[in-house]
């Protein structure tokens, strides 16, 4: 009898994963079905295209290490909008974040060069000033909003705007800006202050990724401010009545998320250039703010769900670069999938009225 339980909630459970994970095939199939119509006629190999698109991240080492690489920042964005999402507001900032905790990371970074710090002090330092400016940034559209009831869309946007200009000031004037270069960028930082490689090849930013899905699921899960966010998005008036303070945790979710763009761009900043650099934060033509919206959507913000969604992203990412680069396929049209995807995932989750991942 025990066994028959145990089976029968086994299946149960099975079950519930299938009926929930139909959106995301029927979104997928549909996603892909549409583009691949558009690269046959526009006369390109639609099974080559599939083909480069979806196992390129696997056929390589350099495409194993090009996917990690873009993994570390769009995990770390995609965290930066699905936290404030968990209660409902939207943080479309989660690009300017990223910009503006890199450049500060830069800023210190070149400040302390001359002190001659151990790389087990200085990386610490720079990983949270880039947290502490991110969310900072961050914190902005929080307040506006808890005390002025300003749209945080409207703010994360314009913010963004101040991050992109805050990027051009500091790699095109001294004493910052590296001299006789024809793009905007900085001085190199020192050797201590650059994230270290792990085996000759990735950076040890996905260490501190791995510690962020880890931290963040605790703190959505097992903590009392996760129950607070959650009960919040679920619904703020009942939240209100049973003394959560709203404004508290609106605040405080821009706060973490804001860090973890921050954290995005000083990972970026210490451990792919070493330097600041205009267009840092863009991957395949476009920007990774935009990108990790586009990833916390399709999981509904699930602490668990963003890792998968943003390697799946990724290796949609690498797959894109390489088929433009052998195919000559415009990259477009993977942005053209993506977005498919999360429109068709949005409907077909709403109709089912689930998922698998929540």
């Amino acid at each position: 009898m025990a066994g028959q339980e145990v089976s029968l909630k086994q299946t149960t459970k099975l079950q519930k994963i299938w009926v929930g994970s139909k959106p995301y095939i029927l979104a997928l199939l549909i996603a892909f079905g549409i583009t691949g119509a558009i690269i046959g006629l526009l006369g390109y190999n639609v099974l080559k295209a599939y083909q480069t698109l979806l196992f390129t991240s696997f056929t390589s080492q350099r495409g194993i290490i090009e996917t990690l690489k873009k993994f570390i920042p769009l995990t770390l964005t995609t965290y930066a909008f699905a936290i404030p999402f968990k209660i409902r507001f939207f943080n479309i900032g989660g690009w300017g974040q990223m910009l503006f905790g890199g450049t500060i990371t830069a800023i210190v970074g070149i400040a302390l060069a001359g002190f001659n710090l151990p790389a087990i002090i200085f990386i610490p330092i720079l990983i949270l000033v880039a947290m502490a400016a991110g969310g900072v940034f961050a914190l902005i559209a929080g307040f506006l909003k808890a005390y002025y009831n300003i749209n945080p869309i409207i703010s994360t946007i314009m913010l963004n705007f101040i991050a992109i200009y805050f990027v051009n000031f500091i790699a095109t004037t001294e004493p910052w800006k590296a001299p006789r270069t024809g793009h905007p960028m900085s001085l190199k930082l020192p050797e201590a202050a650059r994230l270290p490689e792990l085996f000759g090849q990735i950076h040890f930013g996905i260490v501190i990724v791995a510690l962020v899905i880890i931290a963040v699921y605790y703190l959505i899960n097992k903590t009392v401010l996760g129950y607070e966010i959650i009960a919040t998005g679920i619904n703020p008036d009942a939240a209100s009545v049973y003394g959560i303070k709203m404004r508290r945790t609106l605040m405080l979710t821009f706060l973490i998320g804001g860090a973890l763009g921050g954290l995005a761009g000083g990972i970026e900043v210490m451990g792919v250039h070493q330097r600041l650099i205009e267009g840092f934060a863009l991957t395949s033509g476009a920007q990774y703010g935009i990108f990790g919206i586009l990833t916390a959507l399709i999981c509904q913000g699930n602490p668990l769900g963003v890792p998968l969604s943003s390697i799946f992203i990724s290796i949609l990412l690498v797959g894109a670069d390489a088929m433009q680069r052998t195919l000559q396929v415009p990259v477009e049209l993977v942005f053209l999938s993506q977005a498919i995807i999360v429109l068709f995932i949005v409907v077909l989750r709403r109709r089912a009225g689930g998922s698998f991942i929540q």
